[in-house]
């Protein structure tokens, strides 16, 4: 794994910094390249939302941050086991660590009570949303740990505490509102997109059929387990 200076001089010495101001102008990547790459199609519009305030599939700017998703040196090493020229140029490998990156920061939320924010109104700046799953995962680039923007806003409601505004004075209300209305559930339930099988051979059944309550019949069975069988 590398350090930032080290990405990013990899990344020079690659010629890929040359095309930087290029790369940043394109604007994040559309929910049909996104879902070519990986992406469940129901996700796709959120995704592409959030790659619209990051960048396409090679882009990188100043700071060493990578990719469609901007996954920046320390974030990149936990979810990427290799190296940044290789991410550049793997779409499906930037979906799936940015898949799962969104899915552990909505774990994140869960263990933190924010979702608790759910089917509340938040308005802001003139503007109100009902704030759903997107809503949270979208503020989530605030942080969604103790202390952080959103948390502070679950515990005052209120969008113009300096609390919960970054740097630039912009209120995580803001991405909340701009983030709502998005199908996200196939980053934020559990029982993802992931973890469903459809019945591919004798033996697999989706596992949102309950097996137990719907066995498969003898003849479906890979395995016929009898009173007799040793």
């Amino acid at each position: 794994m590398m350090a930032g200076s080290r990405i990013r001089r990899v990344l020079f010495h690659g010629g890929l910094l040359l095309s930087l101001s290029a790369t940043l102008a394109l604007g994040g990547e559309s929910a049909a390249s996104l879902v070519a790459a990986g992406m469940p199609s129901s996700c796709g519009p959120f995704a592409a939302k959030v790659s619209a305030s990051e960048g396409n599939f090679s882009s990188v700017n100043q700071a060493g941050c990578l990719g469609a998703f901007q996954f920046c040196p320390g974030t990149f090493e936990r979810y990427y086991h290799g190296s940044a020229e290789n991410f550049l140029r793997d779409p499906q490998a930037q979906v799936a660590a940015w898949s799962k990156y969104t899915r552990d920061s909505w774990s994140q939320a869960e263990r933190n009570g924010l979702t608790s924010l759910i089917g509340q109104q938040v308005c802001h700046g003139g503007r109100c949303a009902t704030i759903d799953q997107s809503a949270i995962l979208f503020a989530c680039q605030f942080g969604c740990g103790r202390g952080g923007k959103l948390a502070n806003y679950a515990a005052s409601g209120d969008c113009s505490a300096r609390n919960v505004k970054d740097g630039n004075l912009v209120s995580v209300c803001s991405y909340m509102i701009k983030g709502a209305g998005y199908d996200a559930s196939c980053l934020a339930d559990q029982q993802s997109m992931s973890c469903i099988q459809t019945a591919a051979s004798p033996g697999d059944y989706p596992t949102s059929m309950g097996i137990a309550a719907n066995p498969p019949s003898p003849v479906d069975a890979s395995i016929i387990v009898t009173p007799d069988a040793i």
